[in-house]
């Protein structure tokens, strides 16, 4: 270790430097000086920032918001994980005047200046907290105390609540998960003296329901909102119904845990709740694609990627607690409603795909271990896990939809234990419930880490038009096979959200319309799927019909195969200087015939 008599270490005590000689007294200083100035002109940042370490704090009012110059991001897939730094920093003293825990929250935008958080007391009231619109704490801190409360806890008083689950905040008014009942309520979140106003009711609280068959519910916990849209993923001028006839309706998801499932619920009437159907099989565990273990946390993301290829309004992520997996189900049709034949078709649920891990396996620090909250941010799903102590991060495969991607974590600092309730929102901060070991309960805030507010989600379609175009694929292979022809050009219009399936709606384009019987219209291709940047495939084609989708110079004009390495402009350059040196050398050999 280094001495604390720091000064002495230049010679011994009680004993002097030999006398240096002017001559090596000026270089010696002249040395010193031009280091000292050297330093001052090429790193006054560091100076800078050594000095900012020792005279301020931590600016939240900085770091807690949008920077006034936000770098730019391309595509990521990977980010280290990020630990968390509180920005809001609420202890439950200060919001209800004891230290009560916390048993769920939401978020929920009114206005692009009015947002609420909802936040339920274990074995305690509904509380409506307002987030600050300005100021430095604006969008990460919220009023105090809390703004009013909403009922109370009684499980023998059918006129109160009996161990609320959680609740959805909605613009009209929020949804109450409680004990085997799940009730609407409106309410004026602006009008702090306005009472709310039960709406709809289904289930029975604190006791079984036979009557109710297959809509009664067992322990539910969580709920998520199919938001009702009147455009198409075309478009937004072309209207969704030829598509999606039911996408304009509401529609409610909700985990009855005790009965291993999720229901599908029709919220569409304002009077009344129906049942439609459940995934999973009613009071029975399971861990394959036909059901849950434990299923929690619900979260619905509005269009999805399928939303752009086949009959899929939504994704609907449920986290299969028990399982320590998350589930994608897809919320669409199996046959398609726009054809008169199919008159009536319904949407339904279906398996989607899984996120799962072995939590004892070699990926454990991807896994999700007791997953227990969703929420959905931009093309992120946020997982909260409850035995875990993380918010893991992943997305969907924008080349291969049943397949989520792990992407980062976010991970509390020593001492501090994530319960699980959590919520995202749209301006990128994160609302959370905390302990602060041994027993201090809170409710804090961040502001999301930069790459996952900027950067944008990956593209089927900018990906292929960076492809190059192999014109003798196209003539020869593509135009001699109709089913592939279909495949091909089907796969590429709905990727490029082209409108090929409705002649009398706004930018229509057949998809017959590149046939010209002898060759491929590459021309129309161009001008209408590659936004007019084709550049054509210097090598032969293969000798045999190359896999389909392979993406690469030697086959199809698609991503995803073949590990060829594509021409950069200046191996194009040099190849297009050879092709002509070869087109010369033919014509001097023509002359000299």
């Amino acid at each position: 270790m280094r001495s604390k008599h720091v000064e002495h270490s230049l010679g011994t005590p009680g004993k002097s430097w030999p006398k240096a000689t002017p001559w090596v007294r000026s270089v010696a200083l002249t040395t010193l000086l031009t280091v000292a100035v050297a330093t001052l002109c090429w790193a006054p940042d560091r100076l800078q920032g050594i000095r900012r370490l020792q005279t301020t704090v931590d600016d939240k009012s900085e770091r807690c918001k949008p920077p006034r110059k936000p770098p730019n991001f391309g595509t990521i897939f990977s980010l280290d994980p990020v630990q968390i730094n509180f920005c809001g920093e609420i202890p439950m003293t200060e919001l209800v005047g004891t230290n009560t825990q916390v048993s769920s929250i939401s978020f929920l935008a009114l206005t692009a200046t009015a947002e609420v958080v909802t936040l339920v007391e274990k074995g305690g009231p509904i509380y409506q907290l307002n987030v600050l619109s300005d100021g430095d704490r604006a969008r990460w801190d919220i009023t105090r105390p809390a703004v009013r409360t909403f009922g109370g806890n009684s499980c023998l008083d059918f006129t109160q609540f009996c161990e609320v689950a959680s609740v959805t905040p909605l613009l009209t008014g929020f949804v109450v998960v409680d004990r085997h009942r799940l009730q609407e309520f409106n309410v004026s979140w602006g009008e702090s003296e306005s009472s709310e106003v039960a709406l709809n009711t289904m289930g029975k609280m604190n006791m079984e329901a036979p009557i109710l068959q297959d809509a009664q519910l067992f322990f539910p916990t969580y709920l998520a909102v199919y938001k009702s849209v009147n455009n198409t993923h075309i478009s937004d001028e072309l209207e969704i119904s030829p598509l999606f006839p039911h996408a304009a309706d509401r529609y409610f998801f909700v985990a009855d845990t005790g009965h291993h499932r999720v229901m599908f619920i029709n919220a569409s009437s304002h009077s009344s709740l129906q049942y439609i159907e459940s995934y999973g099989v009613m009071g029975e565990a399971r861990s394959d694609t036909t059901g849950f273990n434990f299923p929690m946390g619900l979260a619905v993301m509005v269009p999805t990627d399928e939303s752009f290829y086949g009959l899929v309004m939504a994704a609907v992520f449920v986290a299969d607690r028990r399982n320590n997996r998350l589930v994608k189900l897809l919320l669409g049709y199996r046959r398609d409603p726009s054809q008169p034949q199919n008159k009536g078709e319904k949407p339904t649920l279906m398996w989607g795909g899984e996120y799962y891990r072995d939590i004892a396996g070699a990926q454990y620090n991807q896994s999700l271990y007791d997953p227990v909250g969703v929420s959905i941010y931009r093309h992120w799903i946020f997982v909260s896990e409850a035995e875990g102590n993380a918010i893991t991060v992943l997305t969907t495969n924008y080349m291969q939809h049943d397949e989520l991607l792990y992407i980062t974590e976010l991970y509390p600092a020593p001492g501090v234990q994530l319960t699980g309730s959590f919520s995202t929102t749209e301006q990128g901060y994160l609302w959370f419930a905390y302990i602060n070991r041994p027993s201090t309960h809170g409710l804090a805030s961040i502001y999301l880490p930069e790459p996952l507010v900027r950067s944008p989600p990956a593209s089927w379609i900018e990906e292929f038009r960076a492809q190059c175009t192999n014109a003798t694929v196209y003539n020869l292979f593509i135009m001699a096979n109709s089913t592939i022809y279909d495949e091909h050009v089907l796969q590429v219009l709905n990727a490029a959200r082209i409108n090929w399936r409705f002649p009398y709606l706004p930018g229509y384009l057949s998809k017959d319309a590149f046939n010209l019987t002898l060759m491929f219209d590459l021309m129309l291709w161009n001008e209408t799927v590659l936004e007019g940047n084709m550049f054509y495939c210097l090598p032969p084609p293969p000798e045999t019909t190359p896999p389909m989708l392979s993406a690469n110079e030697g086959g199809w004009n698609t991503p995803g195969g073949g590990g060829v390495t594509l021409l950069g402009a200046s191996q194009r350059m040099c190849s297009l200087h050879v092709v002509l040196g070869v087109v010369l050398l033919s014509l001097m050999e023509m002359a000299m015939l």
